[in-house]
């Protein structure tokens, strides 16, 4: 559930230009259904200004950051901690994503269709 849809539209009014691909890639992650009661709340802090921020009970769990030719996926440490997801078998279904040095894993995403990939993955809508 989305909570803060002016915060939305502000960062998506940015004076930087973003792939319209790219745009709708942030926006299906905006609007993502999740069954479990987990949030996105737009943020930023320092040089990010457009993120989404996945929350659940108090947990950090992934983040969706906005570029101009990509939207920066990360799945969190605590979603992989908790085990939400595997990291074996999430580089295996992504093998484009990389390992960071916190131990979490990110993945560019560039379209609606990759957005819709990683949603069904953390079993979003």
């Amino acid at each position: 559930m989305l909570l803060d849809a002016h915060r939305l539209e502000e960062q998506l009014q940015g004076s930087v230009a973003v792939d319209l691909a790219v745009r709708d890639a942030y926006l299906a992650f905006a609007h993502a259904q999740f069954l479990d009661g987990t949030t996105v709340r737009p943020a930023g802090h320092g040089y990010i200004e457009r993120e989404l921020r996945f929350e659940a009970k108090g947990d950090w769990l992934y983040s969706a950051v906005l570029n101009q030719k990509w939207v920066l996926w990360y799945f969190r440490k605590p979603a992989l901690n908790a085990g939400l997801i595997d990291r074996g078998e999430t580089k295996e279904r992504f093998p484009a994503s990389e390992e960071t040095s916190r131990g979490e894993l990110k993945l560019r995403v560039h379209g609606s269709g990759e957005a819709s990939a990683v949603l069904q993955w953390i079993g979003a809508e």
